[in-house]
């Protein structure tokens, strides 16, 4: 083959590659060759960026992605820190949520066909000024991708509606991860996972996430909530002290997780399985109220758990409505281990010091 041929068959086989496929990156900030000053312009450019690049700086804006995106914080020099302040005048409503609530997010991912992921990148609410039903830090809508290595930090509201991320599913069934973030300084809800839907509607993993937050004896907060309409699983995540409930969980599966020091109750669950976590330390002014690990309505597995706590609390409630379902856990230091257990339920379960192992008062 003669090289004019040769150099007629290189460039044919170029042409047939599709301009779409080419990776488009645009830099934010002053750490690179820059064409944006503000995250939401490069968000808007066109061609669409694939890749967005953020330098360490601080970015007064409220974030709205519509279109598959990678947002990632870099580094320079001795700084890797991205943050995503709240602007001058405050958060405006920007979404609904899928019941109708109305939601002022600084950073929406809205209806996105394609994966937008999110990560080392600092997401801070001061200064919101409550404008919504829902203050949210980062809220999936209907839209898949994942966050990893967030901080989510000062969410806070007047009428304790703040949120750190939020996900809601829909129509187009999303597949959403949140991992190895740092979500803290909330007052209503660290995480949370739902639909408005009686089948799934969003399939998520919150997985290895550290939560913290101060929220107080009135406002019930909850450090991961995971509510209808979902395929949706919390593994092994922390929770430190300072929060109502640790985790509640409507339905799904929640294993491996180390909540310590709530308020009212370690672990709430109504239909989700509960395996192999540790809860320590529930305690309350309210003498008597809090328990461990409450027991809605469920029947699936409540297993292989290690409670240790006060020993002037309850471990396991049954509600009167658990039964063989909750067995192999262990239970160290608790005034009584198991309450409103039905008499034909049989719990096989591991005590140490504990006052009183089992106590009914159900049919």
């Amino acid at each position: 083959m003669s090289r004019i041929r040769s150099l007629l068959l290189v460039l044919a086989l170029a042409a047939q590659v599709p301009l779409a496929s080419a990776t488009v990156t645009y830099v934010v900030g002053t750490c690179q060759k820059t064409l944006y000053t503000s995250i939401q312009a490069a968000l808007d450019a066109t061609p669409s960026p694939n890749l967005i690049k953020v330098c360490p700086g601080t970015y007064n804006e409220q974030i709205v992605i519509t279109k598959p995106v990678t947002l990632e914080g870099i580094s320079n020099g001795t700084s890797s820190g991205a943050t995503i302040a709240v602007p001058s005048g405050g958060l405006v409503a920007n979404a609904t949520d899928s019941y109708g609530s109305s939601v002022a997010a600084q950073v929406l991912v809205s209806n996105v066909s394609g994966e937008v992921n999110l990560s080392n990148l600092t997401v801070d609410g001061t200064g919101n000024n409550g404008p919504a039903a829902f203050v949210v830090g980062v809220f999936y809508q209907n839209s898949p991708g994942t966050v990893n290595h967030l901080t989510v930090q000062n969410q806070t509201t007047p009428g304790d509606s703040g949120v750190g991320v939020w996900l809601d599913g829909g129509s187009a069934n999303p597949s959403v991860t949140v991992e190895n973030s740092n979500v803290q300084g909330f007052n209503n809800a660290g995480i949370i996972a739902q639909t408005n839907s009686t089948t799934s509607e969003l399939t998520a993993a919150i997985d290895g996430n550290y939560l913290a937050s101060s929220a107080s004896l009135a406002n019930f907060a909850n450090g991961i909530a995971i509510g209808l309409g979902g395929t949706i699983s919390a593994s092994g995540n922390l929770i430190a002290p300072g929060l109502g409930t640790g985790i509640y969980s409507f339905e799904g599966s929640v294993s491996k997780n180390t909540v310590l020091g709530m308020e009212f109750y370690g672990i709430l669950t109504e239909f989700a399985s509960v395996t192999s976590n540790t809860i320590f330390n529930t305690t309350s002014a309210l003498t008597g109220a809090p328990k461990s690990l409450f027991i809605g309505s469920s029947t699936a597995p409540v297993t292989g758990n290690t409670i240790v706590q006060s020993a002037v609390f309850n471990a396991i409630d049954f509600n009167c409505v658990a039964g063989n379902n909750v067995h192999s856990n262990t239970i160290m230091g608790a005034g009584r281990g198991l309450i409103n257990v039905p008499t034909s339920a049989v719990t096989a379960n591991t005590y140490y010091n504990v006052g009183t192992i089992r106590s009914g008062g159900c049919p």
